[in-house]
């Protein structure tokens, strides 16, 4: 894509935009001009934060979870705002236990619901909106996790793999309708999502400004995939490939398989509190 193809204002709409990842990437894009439409559950914070933003953005509420408020919601920017440019599935949450069997069950569903469900429900909307111009972009945000097992996280991965699986599975169902799709993989990112969790040697901890430059220049560019930090990806790519035991004794020996399993209840408690409501 060209320079002045990269310059022309966009519509887009970012959920899970209020805090994190999205509001960082909100900021970048209308700084650059875009029209930014930032959905959030927590509708509120969602306006609040898009007034300090300015003329570039406006704030609404949305439950990703729901597919009929998703689709009335991009029904709606369409005739207030216009055409939908990129929808940016942003919204994710994730809750460390020690193992599965220790996850109360309703925040294993509520994780699938939004992370992976969430996702499905906006990039079917989105499709049916965007197939007939025969153009458009569709951005889902899995994760490094959506690659290999991540202890004390696993519905979470299997919430980031499904996304993966997913975005290429469409990506190949449509590749000649115009639209195009990005699947971005984060690896840990500063955000609350990682209040009270352990660290690795091995593992980077990126900015939520530094992740939301790698999805703005991908809306920009047309990138299909966006994978940050490299070091952490090719600890992702090496792990997937890697005999299962051998990817066991990697993850101790580097202390990443204590990340999520060894955590800081007090740290993390107003995070995995908010999550639940």
């Amino acid at each position: 894509m060209s320079d002045s193809q990269a310059a022309i204002p966009k519509t887009i709409v970012i959920t899970g935009a209020a805090r994190g990842i999205g509001l960082a990437t909100t900021r970048i894009l209308a700084a650059r001009g875009h029209r930014i439409v930032m959905s959030d559950i927590d509708g509120e914070l969602a306006v609040s934060e898009a007034s300090a933003i300015g003329s570039g953005a406006s704030g609404f509420a949305l439950d990703v979870t729901d597919r009929e408020a998703f689709r009335e919601h991009l029904a709606s920017v369409e005739a207030d705002v216009g055409p939908i440019d990129v929808l940016v599935n942003n919204a994710g949450i994730a809750s460390a236990s020690p193992n599965i069997l220790a996850q109360d069950p309703e925040i294993t569903e509520r994780t699938i619901d939004i992370n992976l469900k969430g996702v499905m429900n906006g990039t079917i909307e989105a499709l049916k909106l965007m197939e007939p111009r025969r153009r458009g972009r569709i951005v889902n945000v899995a994760s490094l996790a959506g690659l290999m097992g991540v202890p004390g996280l696993a519905a979470y991965a299997a919430s980031k793999f499904g996304v993966v699986g997913f975005t290429e599975s469409v990506r190949m169902e449509f590749d000649d309708s115009g639209i195009g799709f990005t699947v971005v993989m984060p690896g840990p990112v500063s955000t609350g999502m990682m209040d009270g969790t352990s660290s690795s040697p091995l593992v980077s901890m990126l900015s939520p400004e530094e992740m939301a430059m790698g999805i703005a220049e991908a809306i920009e560019s047309g990138k299909e995939r966006v994978a940050l930090p490299r070091s952490s990806w090719f600890l992702a790519r090496l792990t997937s490939i890697l005999p299962a035991g051998f990817g066991i004794k990697v993850g101790r020996w580097t202390k990443i398989d204590r990340i999520y399993t060894d955590v800081d209840g007090s740290a993390r408690e107003a995070y995995e509190r908010r999550i639940r409501r």
